[in-house]
């Protein structure tokens, strides 16, 4: 998870000092999915290493979600209240 988010503006200034071949429309596409991907990472707290599980991830180990027996979300719910009820 990332503590900031570049602004789009100063990624694109980074692109066209690395790679200035790049046209404009390339740079600034680039850009905004570069910035979309840090929303999108530290919205769903999920970890740039394998050390540490993502947010969803870390729910489910908590709730006693075991990969092994469950294919579907359901199954896996299902699974959890089945161990509860006994």
């Amino acid at each position: 998870m990332k503590l900031e988010i570049e602004n789009y503006n100063r990624i694109a200034k980074q692109l066209k000092d690395k790679y200035s071949k790049l046209s404009d429309f390339e740079i600034l596409s680039l850009a905004i999915q570069i910035q979309r991907n840090q929303i999108l990472e530290n919205g769903l707290v999920v970890s740039s290493s394998d050390k540490h599980p993502s947010a969803l991830e870390a729910i489910a180990i908590a709730l006693g979600y075991e990969g092994s027996n469950s294919v579907t979300i359901t199954d896996a719910l299902r699974n959890i209240s089945n161990r509860e009820e006994v």
